[in-house]
Order: structure tokens, then C-alpha cells, then sequence
């Protein structure tokens, strides 16, 4: 699949303004077809008018089970691709980047989705042919990676409460049917019944030990697409953000949600807020883990940063998470990819 010839073309993302007559490129859209409801023909079709208005042809391909992303993503680095869309969730990303870092292929992410978090990260339309527009007509920075027990995560890692939510709705029909409510619902089951596990802690050589219902370790900062709990984090310092809730008793929880929403956690002495470059969990049992929304096995684990390890389209970059991001060119050859 294909877009028609585009009209009067800009310059790609990280490159000046082309001339008029400037030749279509090509980029790679991975499609999700079941990532969400929008992923369908006439908005895919919307999304390649888009590109096609700014100089891009999109060489459609949908994926058909885990993994496939990861596969079609490699092939399209190993050709020299330019960019590589994303259409789909979070986990769509997720799956992309696995392939993409350490490349000079960069990565965008078309919302299609049912949540989206990392194009709300970046501020960009959820609207998918705008936000399209945005990243094709953006800013293309170099960010860091943090790595989980060897798998890589843009958006944030999670042990706790919204680890079993995850876990326990992933290819269930709650899921499939009511989408990010699922999720929302198990997790607030979970928080409301969880007590914390006893945890024990290495951060950056400091061990220590604590009672824990949620670990939070961000990359950026917005979690499940809806608060900041590493409202200090930058995909850009070399650093991943850690914060600790005990989750003792109800009322502990209900202060801590208030104050998550307030942006004021950091500063109650029962929250635990590190800056890190390694961390390393060990529970008294296996606990699960989530990356970027999705299920990845279980404690022990070890995070770790992965500085500048990929190229991502940003759109406009005016995002808090993308401080001290340096701006990037794309790597285009002359005759490379050209329609």
C-alpha cells in the first residue's frame, strides 16, 4: 500500500525546507491492525495523504502476531530506511524499538492505540493523521533508552500494583472489550488490596531495603497516560527516575494519590525519589514486571540506562521530557529511498 504522488513537498524532519519539485522519500509505517479502533483502512489511508504532503511515501506493512514489529523493523534498518512509524499503542513502540536502537533509523509513533502515553508525552494530536503531520514536520532528537533484564523501554518500567494489573488483563476479553478501562479497574483492585512486598535495593551500589507497592522507574514521566509520578525525569540525562510508594494502609494511599496529583510526592517522607543509573529489585517472590504498559516477566530484575540510544521524531520538541535532547539529522543518501 501506497500513497499517491505527493504535491509541493517540504523537507523531511531534521533536515531545511526542500524545494518544491523535491522527490517523495520513503519511510515504513507498522501497522497494528489491533491496536485500537482507528486502525482501520480510511485512517490509515488519511495518514498517508499526510506524509505524502510533505514529501513521504508510506510503504505500508501490518503486523500479524508479538514480534512481528520488532522483525519488519530490523529489515527496514538493515536497508537503510530513514524513518520507521509506529502504528499502533505503546506497545506497538515498544516492540519497534527493540529493533531500532543503536540504528540511524529513527522512530515515530502514530497514535492509533487506546492510550497513547508517549504521544502524549510529546504533546502531540492524538488525532493520528495530525500528529502524522507533526512528527513528519518536526524535530528528530537523540534520547535515551532504560533496559529491563535486557529489553529495552522509551516510556517507563513498573513493579507494583500496576505490574499485576497488566499481567493479569493482557489477551483477556476485559481487554479486548473496554480497553485502558481494564487496566484502570484491575489496578485499582490491586491498589485498594496490596499491602506492599518487601523489596531489597541496589542503586548505583547503595543497597537498601523497603516495603513497596508500586516501583516506578521513568524514562520520562507520564504514567498510564494520566499523572506524573517521575515528573523529574528527561529522556536526555543519562538517568532513569525511581520513586517508591510504600502503599501501607488506605489512607497512606488516598494522601500519596493526592499528592501524585499535586505533583508534591516527591516530598512526602514516606516516598522514596532516586535518580539512578543502574537499579536492581529483588522480592521475597518473583513479582511481575510491566515495560511500557506491557507484560515483561518477572523480579529479579535489573534496570539500567542506555544513553542516546535512539533517533525519535518528535514533532514541534517542545516537550519537558525532551530537555537537553539534542537535535539530530536524519541520515538520508542522495539516492536513497527516493520514490
Amino acid at each position: 500500500m501506497t500513497a499517491p504522488d505527493p504535491p509541493d513537498a517540504a523537507g523531511p524532519p531534521g533536515t531545511a525546507s526542500g524545494q518544491a519539485s523535491a522527490p517523495a522519500r520513503s519511510a515504513l509505517l507498522i501497522l497494528n491492525p489491533r491496536a485500537g479502533i482507528r486502525a482501520h483502512s480510511r485512517t490509515v489511508e488519511r495518514v498517508m495523504e499526510a506524509a505524502a504532503e510533505l514529501g513521504w511515501r508510506l510503504d505500508v506493512v501490518e503486523t500479524l502476531g508479538a514480534g512481528d514489529a520488532t522483525r519488519l523493523a530490523a529489515d527496514a534498518a538493515q536497508a537503510g530506511q530513514p524513518i520507521v512509524l509506529a502504528g499502533g499503542g505503546d506497545g506497538t513502540l515498544n516492540e519497534v524499538i527493540q529493533a531500532l536502537a543503536g540504528t540511524n533509523t529513527a522512530v515515530g509513533a502514530v497514535p492509533l492505540g487506546t492510550v497513547n502515553v508517549w504521544a502524549r508525552e510529546l504533546g502531540l494530536s492524538l488525532d493520528p493523521t495530525e500528529a502524522t503531520r507533526q512528527l513528519l514536520g518536526g524535530q528528530v532528537r537523540r534520547l535515551d533508552l532504560g533496559r529491563a533484564n535486557g529489553r529495552y523501554f522509551l516510556l517507563m518500567a513498573g513493579i507494583g500494583f500496576d505490574a499485576v494489573a497488566v499481567h493479569a488483563v493482557e489477551g483477556s476479553a476485559q481487554k479486548r472489550r473496554f480497553g485502558p478501562l481494564a487496566f484502570l479497574a484491575a489496578g485499582a483492585v490491586e491498589a485498594l488490596r496490596t499491602r506492599g512486598e518487601r523489596l531489597r535495593l541496589r542503586a548505583d551500589g547503595h543497597v537498601f531495603q523497603t516495603n513497596a507497592a508500586l516501583v516506578t522507574i521513568g524514562n520520562t514521566r507520564l504514567w498510564a497516560g494520566a499523572v506524573k509520578i517521575t515528573h523529574h525525569a528527561t529522556a536526555a540525562d543519562g538517568l532513569l527516575d525511581v520513586c517508591i510508594f510504600p502503599g501501607r494502609s488506605l489512607l497512606t494511599k488516598l494522601r500519596h494519590l493526592f499528592l501524585v496529583l499535586i505533583g508534591r510526592h516527591d516530598a512526602d517522607p514516606e516516598v522514596t525519589y532516586l535518580q539512578v543509573r543502574q537499579l536492581q529489585v529483588v522480592g521475597r517472590r518473583a513479582l511481575p514486571l510491566q515495560l511500557d504498559g506491557e507484560p515483561y516477566g518477572t523480579t529479579p530484575a535489573r534496570f539500567e540506562v542506555v544513553p542516546g540510544a535512539v533517533l525519535a521524531l518528535v514533532g514541534p520538541g517542545t516537550a519537558p521530557t525532551l530537555a537537553d535532547a539534542p537535535i539530530e539529522d536524519l541520515a538520508l543518501g542522495d539516492d536513497d529511498h527516493l520514490a
